[in-house]
């Protein structure tokens, strides 16, 4: 007769007895729970808190690793001279794109101004202007983009955004412009046109005033009407305009004035009521 057979639950029992009797480290680590919960001899009491000790170990060293990530990632900042330089030499995508339109459709060689600019001369090496890589596959093609064209007409006369630098490029750029675009673009020029003749216009009367002495004759016959004008009748709407000055306008901006300028006329096309346009007692560089 084969050996007596042992009911499954004595087996599991003996191994528990074997198991609390001797001391292992790995059964007793509590991360170990597979070896435990698969006896099937543990209360659910018994159950629940060694799942709840593992999910804490786990949960402090998740916590721990994830602050020293955070930590080496943090950077040192760097030196103030060091951040303008980065600065200096980043380029817009708006101007690389007006930079891209030049080379692509009127020379490849960039405006010699341009080259003043570290972003400019970091990202467009003058030397590499004329070189010419017959082995190169790809061919370099400027695609239009609506986005980069609008940001330049809103920014046109912000020498800030744009600066001088780039008046050629921006005239080369817009002059064939049409449609609502070219009118939002001559209705600023030209604004920017009649407020330095308006400026000009007042520096000639001033001019012209101080040298025929009509400033002194006109004081002189302000004090003669106010010593015979009677006090009493006087009112106080009266003293106001007479104290009241005209104050003077305030002098455009020249780089503003001129690209303005620059970029009427290139619009013009024929059409003389731009080409007539001009600009009072002011000189172009």
């Amino acid at each position: 007769m084969s050996e007596e057979h042992i009911p499954a639950w004595k087996r599991i029992l003996s191994k528990k007895q074997n198991i609390s009797s001797s001391f292992n480290p790995v059964t007793e680590d509590p991360l170990n729970v597979t070896t435990h919960l698969a006896t099937g001899s543990l209360t659910r009491k018994e159950k629940k808190q060694i799942i709840n000790k593992s999910n804490t170990t786990l949960n402090a060293k998740k916590n721990k690793v994830h602050k020293k990530t955070k930590k080496d990632r943090k950077k040192e900042k760097l030196p103030k001279a060091e951040r303008e330089l980065r600065k200096n030499k980043v380029l817009k995508d708006q101007l690389r794109y007006l930079i891209e339109f030049y080379r692509f459709k009127k020379d490849k060689k960039l405006p010699e101004l341009l080259y003043t600019l570290e972003s400019v001369k970091s990202n467009y090496p003058e030397d590499l202007d004329n070189e010419v890589d017959e082995s190169k596959d790809v061919v370099d093609i400027w695609k239009f983009s609506k986005q980069k064209q609008n940001w330049l007409i809103k920014h046109i006369l912000n020498l800030d955004e744009v600066p001088s630098h780039y008046d050629d490029l921006l005239i080369s750029y817009f002059q064939d412009i049409q449609g609502r675009s070219r009118n939002e673009l001559l209705d600023k020029a030209r604004s920017i046109i009649t407020e330095w003749n308006k400026y000009a216009i007042e520096q000639e009367e001033k001019i012209k005033g101080i040298v025929e002495g009509n400033d002194e004759e006109a004081e002189k016959k302000e004090e003669k009407d106010g010593a015979a004008k009677d006090e009493s009748d006087e009112t106080e709407e009266d003293k106001t305009k007479t104290e009241e000055k005209p104050e003077e306008l305030p002098m455009p901006n020249k780089a503003r004035v001129s690209r303005s300028y620059k970029l009427v006329k290139a619009m013009a096309n024929g059409d003389e009521t731009l080409s007539s346009i001009e600009l009072k007692n002011f000189q172009l560089d």
